[in-house]
């Protein structure tokens, strides 16, 4: 075998590779329907209206890239705590993003921790999953728990009503405690004059 033997076995081989690479990416962008489950994450029992939102994205671009919404879906648990998740069945999507709020506790997010109210699990988009919910502390701020909710679910700009309505009452929360925190802080630098 010559040297052309040698090439061609190279790039058959590097084409082989090449198809294993690409369809192990396409077959990991894939997200199939999900019934999960949303719980008190002391008591265990299930919560009902809780706002289950998930966005896929997709980057745009090369070298400077920009992050586009691709698909969001926003579910409502029911009595038992659960709902049911569609899934995504497009290629090269981001992972999806996943965020679950109810009224009275701290915005569950699989990105990121709410000021050590739980411990950051690796989330799996598999069937039966459980969302703990830890409740909103007394001692928490609602200034900082609504740049923390933002931070969960603004990555595209897709549709996400259901999610914006219930988080809406603690922007008007957390209001109220900037303008006490004005008023304190006045009254202390008044103090010192």
């Amino acid at each position: 075998m010559g040297n052309s033997g040698v090439l061609v076995k190279i790039k058959r081989r590097t084409l082989f590779l090449g198809i294993l690479l690409i369809l192990s990416t396409l077959s990991t962008s894939c997200y199939g329907q999900i019934t999960a489950r949303v719980v008190d994450a002391d008591t265990g029992d299930p919560i009902e209206g809780a706002v289950i939102m998930v966005e896929w994205t997709k980057t745009k671009g090369i070298g400077l890239t920009h992050t586009e919404s691709y698909k969001v879906v926003e579910v409502l648990s029911d009595k038992e705590g659960k709902a049911e998740i569609s899934g995504v069945d497009a290629f090269f999507v981001d992972l999806a993003r996943v965020a679950v709020y109810k009224k009275g506790y701290v915005l569950w997010s699989n990105n990121n921790v709410f000021k050590g109210s739980r411990t950051l699990t690796t989330f799996e988009w598999k069937d039966n999953y459980t969302f703990k919910l830890n409740r909103f502390k007394p001692e928490y701020s609602y200034i900082d728990h609504g740049l923390f909710i933002d931070s969960a679910i603004s990555a595209g700009f897709g549709d996400k009503k259901l999610i914006y309505e219930a988080t809406e009452w603690e922007g008007k929360k957390a209001s109220k405690e900037r303008d006490m925190l004005r008023r304190k802080q006045r009254r202390s630098n008044n103090e010192q004059d």
